[in-house]
């Protein structure tokens, strides 16, 4: 599940909970950030990703208070420029059977109704992509 916190993101892993869980399957929680310009030190970006895991436990913990399924779920932070191309090539390399995501997140719009990430996604990464 590539997840953002957005309102979309959160429905997404929903979806993907139940799939896993009517599957008997596993989900995998992938936070893509952009690197933060002002972390300059190692101790400054070992801060900033422990504030993103922090976010991320926030988030899952929401998610989990408010569905009916019980869940072990895994979960990664990374840091890249394109989400799209972080989540395709970490699904890729987990050898993922599916990738969900929720229709945008926190970037902007395109003329085609979906964002920039999400229409890379579609177009380039080769597992299903299941778009909530």
């Amino acid at each position: 599940v590539g997840y953002d916190g957005s309102a979309e993101a959160q429905h997404a892993l929903h979806v993907a909970i139940a799939l896993a869980a009517d599957l008997h399957g596993d989900a995998h929680v992938l936070l893509v950030v952009r690197p933060p310009a002002h972390t300059e030190t190692p101790e400054e970006r070992a801060r900033a990703a422990d504030a993103e895991r922090a976010n991320l436990s926030r988030g899952l913990a929401a998610v989990q208070n408010q569905t009916q399924h019980r869940w072990e779920v895994s979960t990664e932070v990374v840091y890249a420029d394109d989400p799209a191309l972080a989540i395709a090539g970490y699904a890729e390399e987990h050898g993922f059977d599916l990738v969900v995501v929720g229709g945008h997140g926190r970037e902007q719009m395109t003329h085609r109704g979906i964002g920039q990430s999400l229409e890379a996604l579609l177009r380039h990464h080769p597992c299903p992509v299941l778009v909530v």
